[in-house]
């Protein structure tokens, strides 16, 4: 879809003008709603012209207009399933001839990527409710006195979601029925990184306590904290609320948090875990071992400064919350 002119001149402005910020290419691109390559053009074409009009083309003449070009964003915006092909069977069925080809190339040209949307917990009017609660007792909290914590699985050897290949060829990734798998508990405060614990056990309230918290959070919330008071910011898994866990906790004058149902986008640990997987398979591990070996290695890497940040993320998400009336955030 070619871009209207006055959004032609609004590139410049924000790129090149002596009054304007004098953005990069690509935040330009977020900020106008269309690709790097679009942003690059039309400012290569106002260094050589200093004319951002349309200049007659050759070859077939334009097959869609600029409203029939529009129709094909807003349909692919609003339909959750929707592909080229669909949309272009729709638009057909509205007397416009279009190729499904044409409709990705006029979505491209618009700044549009095919890629998988995120997945979110269905929220119910209750939990809403909750998370808005939650969110507004929390908005002043103090959380650089707050450790958070987190359980996770990582498998060896997970598959791959994406791999090139050529069309009409499929590569085959072998895969076992029971994959050697570690649990992780991890925390993290505005200070940095504590300890990260990898365990096979079925967990357990007693071996939550026991082994991850005499071992990890304790000693890392000493490190982080000294003798001063902190508090724990944990999920309302049945383990983390069990009498033996709240017995165990109060005996040792830990202050744990408050948390809502169903709202993994409010822990920022949660963003961790994904890129954790990432760098731990991109070492390639091939046995139980190697693996353990990876996970230590590679939290060991983390820079404090994204521990910061994570923490230091929780007023936007509490804000977040607050904007959707408690339902799901984009984190």
């Amino acid at each position: 879809m070619s871009l209207p002119l006055y959004k032609r001149y609004e590139i410049v402005f924000l790129a090149t003008h002596k009054n304007g910020p004098q953005f990069g290419p690509n935040k330009i691109a977020k900020i106008v709603k269309c690709n790097r390559t679009t942003v690059t053009r039309w400012l290569n074409r106002w260094e050589e012209t200093k004319d951002l009009s349309d200049r007659s083309r050759p070859g077939a003449p334009r097959t869609t207009t600029i409203e029939q070009d529009q129709m094909m964003v807003n349909m692919a915006l609003t339909e959750i399933d929707g592909t080229s092909k669909t949309i272009a069977e729709e638009l057909q069925n509205n007397e416009v001839n279009v190729s499904d080809r044409t409709v990705r190339r006029r979505l491209r040209n618009a700044g549009l990527k095919y890629s998988k949307p995120l997945s979110k917990p269905l929220l119910s009017e209750h939990h809403r409710q909750q998370r808005l609660a939650w969110a507004k007792s929390m908005k002043n909290d103090d959380w650089s006195r707050v450790m958070v914590t987190d359980e996770t699985t990582i498998e060896l050897n997970a598959k791959r979601k994406y791999t090139w290949q050529h069309p009409g060829e499929r590569k085959v990734v072998r895969t076992i029925k029971y994959p050697v798998k570690v649990n992780v508990w991890g925390c993290l405060s505005s200070k940095g990184f504590g300890r990260v614990f990898c365990f096979q056990n079925n967990l357990n309230s007693e071996f939550l306590c026991q082994k991850i918290y005499r071992k990890a959070l304790l000693p890392s919330a000493h490190k982080h904290f000294g003798e001063s008071q902190w508090f724990l910011l944990e999920d309302n898994d049945p383990k983390h609320r069990s009498n033996y866990t709240k017995n165990w906790n109060s005996t040792r004058q830990i202050v744990t948090l408050p948390w809502s149902s169903l709202s993994p986008d409010l822990n920022p640990i949660e963003n961790l875990w994904s890129l954790l997987k990432v760098k731990i398979a991109q070492r390639r591990p091939t046995t139980h071992r190697d693996l353990i070996t990876a996970i230590n290695n590679e939290w060991k890497k983390l820079p404090n400064e994204l521990a910061f940040n994570l923490v230091n993320s929780m007023k936007s998400r509490i804000q977040a919350v607050t904007a959707s009336s408690g339902d799901y955030t984009l984190y």
